[in-house]
């Protein structure tokens, strides 16, 4: 292969191009050079003040922060432990109101206990009234009062005691083939009816005063048939004010007839 040879105008092409790429070299050379020596300048002549600055006022903050806190931090150990003091004070305080409260209810209950029996309520004797006229002339006749057919009656359980009452119970009983229990209703106490039988009972801290008799209770009754019959009572507990056993012997029970 034969070799080309470059002609005149190539010639100055190629020459213009290198001599563009030198200088376009020598240019970045001298740019890159004058940056660095900046660079260096710079570094060399600038002061750190700002850096001192910062680097001095790290240790001052944390100083005083140290120091807020430190300041913060006693008092409130104080009025903690003035807090614990003021709060065991106030227990020490409620314990020894307690205390009194105490003493003071169980002074009240002695002084009330040591009353009970001065004013026993007074229990009277109630009087119903008998029957004007009468359902037929069958006569019946109960614990020896005579009372007709078909009348219905009132009877009273009465009670005379020597001394004051706190407790009583007891029952009647009647024969159901003579008469019905209609109602019943007590002094002092509670009744209840059922079958042949009315039971009653009472229990009065202050006392129940029979020492002039006094009634139990009061009942209705309706006569069915003619003949005779008995009411009868049974005292089965007495107890006196200071709560001690009354024997039934020695009160005396009646049951009084108003035909």
């Amino acid at each position: 292969m034969k070799r080309r040879k470059f002609t005149t105008a190539e010639k100055i092409t190629l020459t213009v191009l290198s001599v563009l790429m030198a200088a376009v070299i020598g240019v970045g050379a001298y740019l890159i050079i004058s940056n660095v020596n900046k660079a260096n300048y710079e570094a060399t002549n600038t002061t750190h003040t700002t850096i001192k600055i910062v680097t001095t006022a790290i240790p001052e903050t944390t100083v005083e922060h140290a120091a807020t806190e430190k300041i913060i931090s006693k008092p409130e150990k104080k009025e903690s432990k003035a807090s614990s003091d003021k709060s065991a004070s106030t227990s020490k305080t409620t314990k020894s109101t307690s205390k009194k409260t105490k003493s003071k209810t169980t002074a009240s209950k002695e002084v009330t206990r040591s009353n009970v029996g001065d004013n026993p309520a007074k229990v009277s004797v109630v009087t119903p009234e008998k029957n004007t006229k009468h359902k037929s002339s069958d006569k019946c006749v109960i614990n020896g009062t005579t009372c007709y057919v078909g009348d219905t009656i009132s009877v009273t359980l009465n009670l005379k005691s020597s001394k004051v009452l706190e407790n009583y119970q007891g029952y009647s009983g009647f024969d159901s083939n003579y008469l019905s229990c209609k109602s019943v209703k007590s002094t002092t106490g509670i009744t209840n009816h059922k079958g042949s039988k009315i039971y009653y009972n009472a229990s009065v801290i202050t006392g129940m005063d029979f020492t002039s008799g006094g009634t139990v209770y009061t009942a209705e009754f309706k006569i069915k048939k003619a003949g005779s019959t008995t009411l009868t009572n049974t005292f089965e507990l007495l107890t006196d004010i200071d709560d001690k056993d009354v024997k039934p012997s020695s009160v005396k029970g009646n049951i009084s007839i108003f035909s």
